[in-house]
């Protein structure tokens, strides 16, 4: 039977029509083999276009549909569901791209109709080769796994929390909150970051849809998109969850004292803690590294102290079996390692430290209850805030962190708020600030007197060294000039960077790492929250350095991702533009195994062959390419259609 093709020829308002001879183009596209109809219309996608495509279709018995118009990334899915409400099968399209590729891109009238011509006949050409594909459909878990639970990650699960779906938290600390428990205040309005993360952690803990899993971490992951089997172990924590309310009689009792990693070593805590007041869940943990019982001693000390019998040192780990959709990686960053730049002497000299460090330093319930105090408990009279540190050189991080300026800002804000008589110096080479409030906040901190900047002529043209207790600074200004400045006090600005461990997570799973242990989008444009694997979502600042608006934002988008597509009480639908084995030729080589870029093609070890999963399947070909037997096959992107396609642009 032949094929009766429809050609339409979109105007595009002005975009085609005056750039191509669109009544040419139909005369031509009428004279083609197998077309029975051809005709142009002012704008395709709009409701009229689309109600005369649908009504031809019916009326004219088309049975395959050209369309010559833009891109097929913007309307393509726009004609497949014309298609489909008409009657054909969807796959029997094909989209001719002269906007974008003619109309757009060649002055020459007569140049771009000529190419026009050609696309059209290799469209109709390609189009009498398509078969009548069927989208398959999956049962599939909706329920989710965000690992993490800084901003971005409580942002993701709140999100996500809805009816009929479940979020399982999982955080490695036995607190919740992220980097931002940290500080005292955020800029640019400098509003309590406590009063403003306070209420999403109470939500979290008490959502009915969200499993909080503190002290927890992934180890295993198997499955795919839609059907992900996790293991996460939950680490004994030693004190009942129920029982406990954080009242404290077991810290002091414990006779160990530790340095206490959250306020950055910088004063002690004991075995059993909460690293600061206000941490939720509001319950103590027992440090098994340093607790004497763990150690082989015998001691009972928290145990006969606790008024709530909330001790139990016999409880064990526990590995739990997760079935989950979809995961959000939210695991956040840590700070570029000073002592890796020894020319700003950091871990040399006394009254040199890093943001995190001041930032703890600044908190009320910080090592120093907020007050800025130099080793020798007394204040400082000139604090020097370098930025730049670690970052923007090719030696260590060519990245940007984007926020060290405004932070800065809000430290030198806060020092002169706390010590108003003291000079505070700026040290930095350019001023990145983004945001539409990040300018006035700049003015509104450098015009305070006592703030002073000093502009560099480079981001590593500086050397500190330390005479007599005090911070001799060297540097270059912005003219070259060598300047020299001694301070007090010292506060650097270190890059931000993958997690520690961000090797490890990448491995486990299965997401690309990139410069500075970033994980890598999908596409840092179009797909920003999404990896090559298909399923797991990353938001926040392990995707790259951001601020706190960014970072919500992106742990909305991740969890709006997985909402569109995984329902709950529906099925997934996959798409069957994928590769396909052939049993009969395929002789089980494996050459395409480890070239797939989305681990979607494994080994049949009992009939010897390679299968394709078609949930992970993208559909790039390069399996395809590289088949020595041509036993692989992809879907709507077969030999005969893309042969078909190139002869017609040939003629």
């Amino acid at each position: 039977m032949a094929e009766r093709v429809g050609v339409y020829i979109c105007e595009c308002g002005p975009n085609i029509k005056e750039a191509v001879d669109v009544g040419e183009l139909t005369i031509y596209a009428q004279g083609l083999e197998s077309v029975v109809l051809a005709k142009p219309f002012n704008l395709l996608c709009s409701a009229s276009g689309q109600e005369l495509l649908s009504k031809d279709i019916k009326e004219h018995g088309l049975t395959r549909v050209v369309i010559a118009a833009c891109s097929p990334k913007e309307h393509e899915a726009t004609f497949e569901k014309v298609l489909k409400n008409a009657g054909l099968n969807p796959f029997l399209l094909q989209v001719a791209n002269i906007r974008e590729q003619c109309a757009w891109t060649i002055k020459d009238k007569r140049a771009a109709t000529q190419k026009a011509k050609a696309m059209i006949k290799a469209a109709v050409n390609r189009v009498i080769h398509h078969e009548p594909l069927e989208a398959k459909e999956i049962d599939c878990q909706t329920d989710v796994l965000v690992v993490g639970s800084g901003v971005a990650g409580l942002s993701a699960a709140l999100t996500l929390a809805q009816k009929n779906r479940k979020v399982y938290l999982v955080e490695k600390l036995p607190w919740i909150g992220g980097q931002v428990a940290r500080y005292e205040k955020v800029f640019p309005t400098l509003e309590c970051a406590s009063c403003v993360t306070a209420p999403v952690l109470d939500e979290v803990l008490h959502h009915g849809h969200t499993d909080l899993m503190s002290n927890s971490e992934v180890e295993g992951l198997t499955g795919f998109y839609g059907n992900f089997i996790v293991k996460v172990r939950k680490k004994a924590r030693l004190v009942d969850l129920r029982a406990c309310i954080g009242c404290g009689a077991c810290f002091e009792a414990c006779p160990v004292k530790v340095k206490n990693e959250f306020n950055e070593n910088m004063d002690e805590r004991h075995a059993i803690y909460i690293p600061f007041a206000g941490a939720l869940p509001a319950v103590a943990a027992i440090d098994r590294k340093n607790c004497l019982r763990f150690k082989g001693q015998v001691c009972e000390a928290c145990l006969k102290a606790c008024p709530f019998a909330a001790i139990n040192y016999d409880e064990k780990d526990q590995l739990v079996e997760l079935k989950v959709g979809a995961i959000v990686l939210a695991v956040g960053f840590d700070l570029f390692d000073a002592r890796k730049a020894p020319q700003y002497s950091y871990g040399k000299a006394e009254n040199i430290m890093t943001a995190f460090e001041f930032e703890r330093m600044l908190n009320s319930t910080g090592p120093t209850a907020g007050k800025i105090l130099m080793k020798n408990k007394k204040p400082p009279k000139t604090i020097a805030f370098i930025h730049c540190v670690g970052s923007r050189v090719k030696k260590f991080n060519e990245h940007c962190s984007g926020v060290c300026c405004s932070y800065l800002l809000k430290f030198a804000h806060m020092a002169k708020e706390k010590l108003p008589k003291a000079t505070v110096c700026e040290f930095y080479s350019d001023l990145c600030l983004p945001g539409k409030e990040a300018q006035e906040f700049c003015d509104k901190v450098t015009g305070k007197k006592g703030i002073e900047l000093l502009h560099m002529s480079g981001a590593d043209s500086i050397k500190i060294t330390v005479k007599n207790n005090k911070a001799f600074i060297q540097y270059a200004d912005v003219s070259g000039k060598n300047k020299n400045k001694t301070v007090d006090m010292v506060v650097l600005a270190p890059a931000m960077q993958g997690v520690k461990d961000s090797k490890e997570l990448a491995k486990l799973f299965d997401v690309s790492l990139g410069k500075a242990g970033f994980f890598v989008e999908e596409n840092n444009q179009l797909a920003p929250v999404s990896t090559t694997t298909k399923g797991v979502f990353i938001a926040g600042c392990c995707a790259g350095p951001k601020d706190i608006p960014a970072s919500v934002a992106q742990g909305q988008a991740a969890a709006g991702c997985i909402l569109l597509r995984l329902v709950p009480g529906e099925k997934l639908t996959i798409s069957p533009r994928v590769a396909v084995v052939d049993s009969e030729l395929c002789s089980g080589c494996k050459t395409c195994l480890n070239l797939c870029p989305f681990k979607a093609i494994t080994y049949d070890e009992k009939e010897k062959q390679c299968v394709v999963n078609e949930v992970l399947c993208r559909g790039c070909g390069t399996c395809v390419a590289a088949c020595p037997s041509a036993a692989i096959k992809a879907r709507h992107f077969t030999n005969k259609q893309i042969s078909a396609e190139i002869k017609g642009l040939l003629e």
